[in-house]
C-alpha cells in the first residue's frame, strides 16, 4: 500500500516540529564559561596575576591551575557550582575559598581570589 500525500506530508510536519523542539532545548542549554582569576594583593605589588594555583569547580569535579595570567578557565552547563582553592596567603598560610557561583548559557561568569605572595608556600 502506497500512502498518499497528506499522511505523508503530515509525518513529515510532525518531524520537523520534532527536531526544531529539540534544536530549541539544546540552545537553552548552551555552555557558559567560567574564568577564575587569582591575583596579589599585597601593599607593594598591585594586582599581580598568582600562575599555579589549583582550581577545583564542585560538583562538577573539574580541576585545573591557574596559568601565567593568574587565570584558570572552564566551560560548564548552565547550574550552580562552588569555587574551591586553597591560596597562599602571608604567613605562611593559605586562605581557603569556597565561593558560589551560578552559571548562565551563553555567559561569561568571573571569580577573583585574593592571594599575597609575602610568603613562600
Amino acid at each position: 500500500m502506497i500512502p498518499n500525500r497528506r499522511a505523508v506530508a503530515l509525518l513529515f510536519a510532525c518531524s520537523v516540529a520534532h527536531i526544531s523542539g529539540c534544536n530549541h532545548d539544546l540552545a537553552q542549554q548552551q555552555i557558559g564559561v567560567l574564568k577564575v582569576s587569582v591575583n596579589d594583593q599585597t601593599v607593594t605589588v598591585s594586582q599581580t596575576p598568582v600562575s599555579g594555583v589549583e582550581i577545583e569547580i564542585a560538583p562538577a569535579g573539574l580541576v585545573s591551575t591557574t596559568n601565567n595570567e593568574g587565570v584558570a578557565i572552564f566551560e560548564l552547563a548552565p547550574g550552580d557550582y562552588f569555587v574551591n582553592a586553597s591560596v597562599c596567603c602571608q604567613g605562611p598560610g593559605f586562605i581557603e575559598y569556597h565561593v558560589p557561583i551560578t552559571v548562565a548559557g551563553g555567559e561569561t561568569q568571573a571569580v577573583e581570589l585574593q592571594a599575597c605572595l609575602a610568603c613562600i608556600c
